[in-house]
């Protein structure tokens, strides 16, 4: 069998690495030397360090509440209690439960953290509609409806007849952020 003559660029030459043959015609450029310092005088201060993960965007001091979790938790938790005690004492969803709505809106608005003021304003509407799902899911009625038929008409209910509830509920959390977030701007700027 025959071979066939190689083709392509020549093989390279016996030496150092193409890399540091670059290195080798190069010559490193002079360091400029520092001036002396004068006597007694000590390097400039370093400008102070900013904490981990603070970017240039407004952040209050206070950073304790709720976090965008608890807030959703709170929210959660106490429009479900109230919506449980009024569907087994009325077998609906009435006056407790617009309470226990409100009530929970506004305390998660006031405890939450100045990061997480959007999960304030977020988590009522969540938290109303995850409250009528559940409470249609474990204490609905029995019915020949299907289980969608069923917790879809009583989620259009609850929205049709609590709007007013629902958008105050929100609507009452966002002042609340904003009347917080005004306090907290002025005690900054007075500082």
């Amino acid at each position: 069998m025959r071979r066939r003559p190689p083709t392509g660029p020549p093989p390279p030459a016996a030496g150092p690495p193409p890399a540091e043959r670059g290195r080798m015609d190069r010559a490193a450029p002079p360091r400029r030397a520092r001036p002396p310092r004068p006597a007694g005088q000590h390097p400039r201060p370093a400008p102070p360090r900013r904490p981990p993960g603070a970017s240039g965007a407004y952040r209050p001091a206070h950073t304790g509440g709720l976090t965008a979790a608890g807030a959703a938790v709170f929210g959660l938790g106490g429009t479900l209690l109230g919506g449980l005690v009024d569907h087994l004492a009325t077998d609906g969803l009435g006056v407790v439960f617009g309470l226990a709505f409100l009530i929970s809106s506004v305390f998660v608005a006031w405890k939450v953290r100045a990061q997480d003021w959007i999960a304030a304003i977020i988590a009522p509407p969540i938290a109303f509609a995850v409250t009528v799902v559940l409470v249609s899911t474990l204490l609905g009625g029995d019915t020949h409806e299907s289980y969608l038929t069923r917790v879809g008409l009583d989620l259009i209910t609850a929205l049709s007849f609590k709007a007013g509830l629902l958008w105050g509920g929100t609507a009452l959390a966002a002042v609340v952020v904003l009347v917080k977030r005004r306090l907290i701007d002025r005690a900054s700027n007075a500082a």
